[in-house]
């Protein structure tokens, strides 16, 4: 019979290869995964040992296990997660075993725990969970109704849709919002001489990451993007008659002071009553002499900006501004980080187009007489509740909230590029769209008066969302109470659209075709969609992470977790241990899972560990 060391040579020269790259592991390599590949690479050397000299198995197991368990202390890796780790290598259930052990050549390496009871029975004695912790609260929602878009612009969304592999709702929301706010007050919808609207809506569309939010968006920001560098010649010529009105005013300026002093000089003898005169009776400069402000190049968007830097924008383009952002969350949170004042009231106003000053440190206030800035991008569902967290001021009753629904697989197309003609002319139209003038020529807005059809349907809408309103309370009431501004802005938004994509002479009015898809949006698309953000809005973080780990839970296939599992693993160390604690005792009230600790042999306290409700894995 061969010798002991020289029967294990071959293990010990993959223990003895394996500690050396656990000894020159750099710091940015995840010990976890080096630990599972090592596991993995000796349970099969150890296998092809035992074909080879079966008689010796048990210790070179013993020595293996043994090396694994030094490789795991020495990379801070605790027994709980080595065990896991190596209960997959070695194939066999991780609740068994404790691989530091240092029992005869018998012991059997999966542990010296003691087992309560079988999987079996364990399984066999659950009762129904609390599925309300999985739902979403998105529920059945109905597909955007494309056939409310006129035919030229539906077909363009369609095929756009498909070249990204995304729904069209995540197109054709964008293109209505962005539409609707390059617009802004130049045009306001008007149901009666006592009101108007702009166009501008706040629109989100809500989807969990990679749900083909970002692409559906894309498709329209690409093409404004394109038109708005077209636009650089034009703008550099509106800076250059900037800065040669600015000469031409301090020209002015120069000759008007010397007329003063030489009047001046004419009226008096002595120095003392020249400087009482120039005093008293410096006139005002004329117009021409009055040295313009520094030239702000207009902007069609912004992905980012402070309110002061969107009311400098304003002043350059007062018909409006558009802020568009992959993900909305981060405004919203943001609303109150100042603590001398709160973005919110500048927001609030910011969907109303009304006159607002924004008052800024030790500069001169910015006066802005139609501040209007429109939102479009994309929200997470579980961010909805912080973003819109606090008092309720009513600010996502302004927003139009679509969650659409994923897109099935379907085969790249390539009968639509990245940026097609079609978008480019249909915004570069709405973009050169004229604004009216007051009798300064200074900007005024634009009245667009519904049809006499028009406005009958708008009449019974609004007697539907007037009783619809009663029957509500809270958040629904008041996202209810702005049913008819959102439609009658989306009347206006959609068309213009359709002038956009087929051109000819602008609208004089808003037909009833487009009250009527309006009416449709709101009621049957916007309103249930916006009832499931809603919900999401109302709820807790404590709900939010509950989910949070029961979907990680079932993504990774796991049947049994330790606390260090989920605060780490699963909640990224967002919760200390008693949070954490406290959350896994919430889940096990709900039957999610039962904690399975055992008795452990030899000093020390056992580690808590909890097996998973099986039925987690079927409702997925």
């Amino acid at each position: 019979m061969l010798a002991r060391n020289e029967i294990s040579a071959a293990v010990a020269e993959e223990i003895a290869s394996w500690r050396r790259v656990f000894a020159a592991r750099r710091n940015g390599v995840d010990a976890r995964n080096l630990l599972r590949k090592a596991s993995i690479d000796l349970w099969r050397a150890l296998e092809i040992d035992k074909t080879v000299h079966p008689e010796s198995y048990g210790l070179t197991r013993q020595d293996v296990v043994d090396a694994l368990a030094d490789m795991a202390a020495n990379s801070g890796i605790g027994p709980d997660d080595a065990q896991l780790i190596f209960s997959e290598a070695f194939k066999a259930p991780a609740s068994n075993g404790d691989a530091y052990s240092d029992n005869s050549h018998h012991h059997d390496y999966r542990g010296d725990y003691q087992q309560d009871q079988n999987i079996e029975s364990r399984n066999s004695c659950w009762e129904d969970p609390d599925i309300s912790i999985l739902d979403d609260r998105r529920g059945d929602l109905p597909e955007f109704p494309v056939e409310v878009l006129a035919p030229s612009c539906r077909e363009w969304v369609e095929r756009a849709a498909h070249g990204s592999g995304v729904t069209p709702a995540t197109v054709a929301i964008p293109l209505i919002g962005i539409v609707s706010s390059l617009i802004g007050t130049a045009r306001r919808a008007q149901a009666s001489r006592s009101w108007t609207q702009p166009l501008s809506v706040w629109a989100a569309v809500i989807g969990f990451s990679g749900s083909g939010k970002t692409p559906g968006l894309d498709t329209v920001r690409r093409a404004l993007a394109l038109v708005e560098r077209d636009k650089k010649k034009k703008i550099a010529d509106q800076q250059h008659a900037h800065e040669a009105k600015v000469e031409a005013a301090k020209a002015a300026r120069d000759i008007w002071k010397e007329q003063v002093e030489k009047a001046a000089k004419e009226s008096v003898v002595d120095l003392e009553n020249y400087r009482a005169a120039k005093k008293a009776a410096t006139p005002l400069p004329p117009p021409e002499a009055i040295v313009p402000g520094p030239f702000v190049a207009p902007r069609l968007y912004v992905s980012d900006a402070t309110i002061e830097r969107l009311a400098v924008l304003l002043t350059a383009r007062p018909r409006g501004m558009l802020l568009i952002g992959d993900e909305l969350a981060g405004l919203f949170l943001n609303m109150s980080r100042y603590s001398n004042g709160s973005d919110r009231e500048f927001w609030l106003e910011a969907w109303n187009g009304g006159c607002f000053t924004v008052e800024r440190m030790s500069r001169e206030p910015i006066r802005v007489d139609h501040l209007l800035v429109g939102l479009i991008g994309g929200f997470q569902p579980d961010k909805l509740a912080r973003s819109f967290d606090g008092d309720h001021d009513g600010l996502y009753g302004r927003v139009l909230f679509a969650w659409p629904s994923e897109p099935p697989y379907r085969e790249l197309a390539n009968d639509i590029a990245e940026i097609e003609p079609e978008i480019v002319n249909a915004l570069d139209r709405i973009t050169e769209l004229k604004a009216g003038e007051d009798q300064h020529g200074e900007f005024a807005p634009r009245a667009i008066p519904l049809s006499p059809d028009a406005l009958a349907a708008f009449e019974e809408f609004r007697q539907l969302a007037h009783n619809k309103k009663q029957a509500l309370d809270g958040r629904e009431r008041e996202w209810m109470a702005k049913a008819q501004a959102h439609t009658l802005r989306l009347a206006g938004a959609l068309e213009f659209v359709h002038w956009a994509f087929i051109g000819g002479e602008e609208p004089k009015h808003i037909s009833t075709q487009s009250i009527n898809a309006a009416v449709r949006l709101v009621h049957e698309y916007f309103w249930p969609h916006s009832r499931a953000a809603l919900r999401q809005i109302g709820l807790s973080e404590k709900h939010v992470n509950a989910r949070r780990v029961l979907r990680w839970l079932a993504a990774s296939a796991r049947d049994e977790f330790s606390r260090e599992d989920i605060r780490v693993g699963c909640l990224c160390r967002t919760l200390d241990a008693d949070q954490t604690q406290s959350l896994i005792d919430a889940l096990a009230k709900s039957g999610w899972c039962k904690e399975i600790t055992s008795i452990r042999k030899g000093a020390g306290r056992p580690a808590r560990r909890w097996t998973v409700n099986p039925k987690l894995k079927g409702s997925q």
